[in-house]
């Protein structure tokens, strides 16, 4: 290490000897070296705008396409659809047309990402249009199906449907990833024109073959209904973007075929109204709708494309521009940084001056605390000379009245701030203790590492004596009345106690607060308020006894000790006293301020407690005390104290229980009353204590809903519901199961992280298989958050229920804005229904609810044959209960699949228009 140091030092004295040109020169190396880095940096940026640009530009073209096979493919679902209605008398021509109008579009799109393909270009966007274009793959075998008659119009439709949202949900995704705001706008309103021309499209197809039938069935009348709205809902919003240069008011809000629609969905007998409009007449009418919509949306497609080609071309002109540019700017810094150079020098002479003639202590280290450089003033101070100091470690000052914890809290700062500044005790070469103010520095090079320490410490002990004393007052002392604070008050309690024991004498403890005191700072200042606290502390003062004792514990509260109380009634006419003295006006600058006090008290050995809970049971009296209309006195009543007790023998006992594995869950079937198909089973927690047998969720788990460990009990569930689902798999049992989850739960920051966790550790499992359901309740505390979080969860395929539904405070935003699948009817409702009209009305509003938010809807309780029936007429066809299976343990449930069969009744009923789960 000494070979070390000398060759170090030698190297210093070769560079100070190098002429001053040579070292200005090396120096000067190092601000070019980051010009010119910067530089390359700012170019290699600039490149990379416009390569995203280029690819912007591609993949606006790709969408631009994709929407006009999604034309092309609407075209071609309504010809086919009124082709196989009519059983292949119409439309003939036009669908051989549409056809191959779909196959030149799609050749276009598969050239387009076929050359990117091959350039190796294509993008997440490009590679999911290639996918969506190879689905169509089967096209020619769905065309052939259809010319033989061999499909249905529904199938028919359905499988046109499906590509045509599938390619709009990549233009949406598009536009939504779109970092240039202008761009993405203008796709999303490409977006919605798409949407639009879609739904025209489906209304074009449904009164189609109303026409061709003569008649328009209930399904078809609410669709039409649905596509009415949602048409005006879009045309209002397009014809708002006033911006862009589309002409969005040239959309026929109204026009013969919508006149028609509307007809046809308001009036009782259809009949006439079929009859009055030919099926080309119709089609004629509705195609000049699509193609008004066509009209603009071409537009727009020429606006986004000239808008991405200019914003690529202008990238590429100022990439071109700064390459120009950029090395007379380089020449410009170098002749800027020799003036930098030159102002620097003289600052360093200036600095070297300081370092010597300043009368604080200078000490520079190594990143090991070793010393390498000092100032005069150090050797003043601490009487260590230059040549003693240096290679020593920083340690050589301590004095040890600092204990290790200070250090560590130090370093810990300086390494993770860079900084740390405060007072430090030190010890002198002759052993003299005295005080520093000192600042200590990280001084890091480019990577961030630590090269120095650099300590500036001024002597200040004279100061640090006199602080220390206040310290200690303070510590001990409140500030404003002079009085003792808690922790002071708490160690004499602790004396007062343990001389009470052993005299046999009673302690009385007590918390007083003033009433309403945040009205007197609200009213007269905070500076008034504090005034008031000094001249009550001095009543109170002046009220209790010489042997007791008064602290002020913080804001407009006091602490009290009360000692050698042989009987509580002495205690009586002193608390008397404290609210009378209280109550009189306080005097200031010619106001008069009243006041009031609350006070609570407990008395030991009554309340047989150490000093900590004396306080806390006191301060809980008080409490009481304002609760109860403030102005008295409140005594703590230690029989009500032990129900606290019985929640933490029952968390202990819980706690157990889940270490030892005593929770155990049954599972309750869910069905479709009129085809029999099981849906699927609700996990319900049971514990079986092997003292008192199997306990019911009721007698335990509305005891810790809002406690933590109610996040651990649900946490059991969902990892022994997964477990117990992959049994069952292994027993070719396929089913789903879905867990209550509590607002604790779903609300807690861990939520997702935790579940992503339980999912890894089952490689095999299948989230879809799992169903959360959520109370009102749950979500309503913070519906925002409750949102995103269902939304991560149907992220990794987990569907959600809304609970109990009915029964708490949901509104109709709240239902739009959680992304729930189903709606669970409580049982309230549906064992009473049948005798309850209100009840009846509230099962029938859930249900038309459901159908209005395309929700499914299940209900709860079902127990008899009648219930069941009734839930089928007004639309629900699933349920669970007693009626149709207990909740069971999991070994039963093969053996429950067996034998469930629903009755007769249920399965020749007729559904209502409810929507099935």
């Amino acid at each position: 290490m000494k070979q070390l140091k000398r060759h170090f030092d030698k190297t210093l004295k070769r560079f100070d000897s190098l002429p001053l040109g040579v070292r200005f020169l090396l120096a000067f190396s190092l601000p070019v070296l980051a010009v010119v880095w910067m530089s390359v940096l700012n170019g290699l940026e600039l490149y990379q705008t416009a390569q995203n640009l280029e690819q912007l530009e591609k993949h606006t073209h790709l969408a631009v396409d994709s929407g006009l096979l999604v034309g092309a493919i609407q075209d071609e679902r309504g010809f086919s659809s009124i082709y196989l209605e009519s059983h292949g008398t119409l439309y003939e021509p036009e669908l051989k047309e549409a056809r191959k109008t779909t196959d030149q579009t799609l050749a276009t799109l598969k050239t387009e990402l076929s050359q990117l393909s091959s350039s190796a270009q294509l993008s997440d966007f490009g590679r999911n249009l290639n996918r969506r274009a190879e689905a169509l793959a089967d096209l020619p075998a769905i065309r052939q199906r259809i010319d033989s008659q061999n499909i249905s119009g529904a199938q028919t439709r359905i499988y046109f449907t499906r590509h045509v949202n599938a390619f709009n949900a990549q233009i949406s995704h598009l536009a939504e990833h779109t970092d240039l705001n202008q761009i993405g706008r203008q796709l999303s309103i490409y977006f919605l024109l798409n949407r639009l021309k879609e739904l025209i499209g489906r209304e074009r197809v449904i009164v189609s073959n109303a026409l061709i039938k003569q008649q328009l069935t209930e399904v078809q009348e609410y669709e039409l209904m649905l596509s009415s709205g949602r048409q005006l809902s879009a045309q209002i919003i397009l014809k708002t973007q006033t911006n862009l240069s589309a002409d969005f008011h040239s959309l026929p809000v109204e026009s013969k075929a919508t006149n028609f629609r509307n007809q046809l969905i308001q009036a009782k007998n259809k009949e006439p109204l079929l009859q009055s409009m030919s099926l080309e007449n119709w089609v004629a009418l509705q195609s000049e709708r699509i193609n008004s919509v066509r009209a603009i949306e071409a537009q727009l497609a020429r606006d986004i494309i000239h808008a991405t080609s200019t914003l690529r071309a202008k990238a590429n002109t100022q990439l071109l521009r700064y390459l120009i540019i950029t090395p007379l700017v380089l020449l410009g810094s170098l002749l800027f940084a020799h003036m930098i150079f030159r102002h620097i020098r003289t600052r360093l002479q200036l600095t070297e001056a300081v370092f010597e003639h300043t009368h604080d202590r200078v000490t520079v280290t190594n990143s090991k605390a070793q010393i390498i450089e000092v100032n005069q003033a150090f050797t003043d101070i601490t009487g260590y000379s230059r040549r003693e100091a240096l290679g020593q470690n920083s340690r050589i000052l301590h004095s040890g009245k600092q204990d290790a914890a200070f250090y560590e809290k130090l370093w810990h700062q300086l390494k993770t701030k860079g900084s740390w500044q405060g007072e430090i005790w030190n010890r002198r070469k002759n052993g003299e203790l005295y005080a520093e103010l000192s600042t200590i520095s990280a001084v890091k090079n480019r990577k961030g590492t630590t090269k120095y320490y650099i300590a500036v410490a001024s002597d200040i002990t004279d100061r640090a004596l006199e602080h220390q004393e206040q310290l200690e007052f303070r510590a001990y002392h409140d500030l404003l009345t002079g009085l003792p604070n808690q922790t002071l008050l708490r160690d004499r309690l602790e004396h007062t106690l343990s001389q009470s024991s052993k005299r046999g004498r009673g302690v009385v403890v007590a918390a007083l607060d003033i009433d309403n005191f945040k009205k007197i700072n609200d009213k007269h200042g905070h500076t008034v308020g504090d005034q008031v606290l000094a001249l009550i502390s001095k009543r109170l003062h002046s009220v209790l006894r010489d042997g007791d004792s008064l602290a002020r514990t913080g804001g407009d509260e006091f602490l009290m000790v009360l000692e050698s109380i042989n009987d509580l009634a002495q205690v009586k006419p002193i608390f008397e006293r404290l609210q009378q003295e209280l109550s009189k006006p306080i005097v200031l600058a010619g106001q008069a301020i009243s006041t009031g006090s609350s006070i609570g008290a407990t008395h030991f050995p009554e309340d047989n407690c150490d000093a900590d809970a004396l306080i806390r049971h006191a301060t809980q009296a008080l409490h009481e005390a304002k609760l109860s209309g403030r102005g008295r006195l409140t005594w703590f009543d230690p029989e009500n104290n032990r129900s606290q007790s019985a929640l933490s023998l029952l968390l202990k006992q819980i706690e157990n229980a889940i270490s030892k594995n005593e929770l155990v869950l049954y599972f309750q079937p869910k069905v479709n009353m009129v085809t029999g198909e099981v849906l699927g089973f609700e996990a319900l927690l049971r514990w079986q204590d092997p003292v008192r047998g199997l306990i019911p969720p009721g007698e335990f788990l509305p005891s810790i809903e809002q406690h933590p460990i109610s996040i651990s009990v649900g946490n059991w569930v969902i990892e022994s519901a997964i477990s117990q689902i992959e049994r069952w798999k292994e027993q070719g049992i396929h089913t789903t199961v879905s867990i209550n989850i509590s607002s604790l739960q779903l609300l807690a920051n861990s939520f997702t992280d935790q579940l992503e966790k339980q999912i890894q550790r089952h490689p095999g499992f299948n989230p879809q298989h799992l169903d959360f359901e959520i109370l009102e309740s749950a979500a309503i505390n913070d519906i925002q958050l409750a949102g995103d979080i269902l939304c991560k969860c149907r992220t990794l395929g987990i569907r959600s229920s809304l609970d109990d539904f009915g029964t708490g405070y949901a509104s109709l935003d709240y239902l739009k804005r959680l992304p729930a699948e189903t709606l669970k009817i409580d049982q309230s409702f549906v064992r009473d229904m049948l005798d309850d009209s209100g009840d009846k009305a509230i099962v029938k509003g859930i249900i038309g609810l459901a159908s209005a938010f395309d929700f499914g809807v299940i209900a709860e309780g079902v127990e008899t044959e009648e219930q069941g029936r009734e839930l089928i007429n007004l639309g629900c066809v699933n349920a669970q209960g007693f009626g149709i299976g207990r909740p069971m343990p999991a070994e039963q449930v093969g053996e429950w699949l067996a034998s469930w069969q629903p009755p007769e009744s249920w399965r020749n009923s007729q559904r209502g228009p409810g929507r099935p789960h």
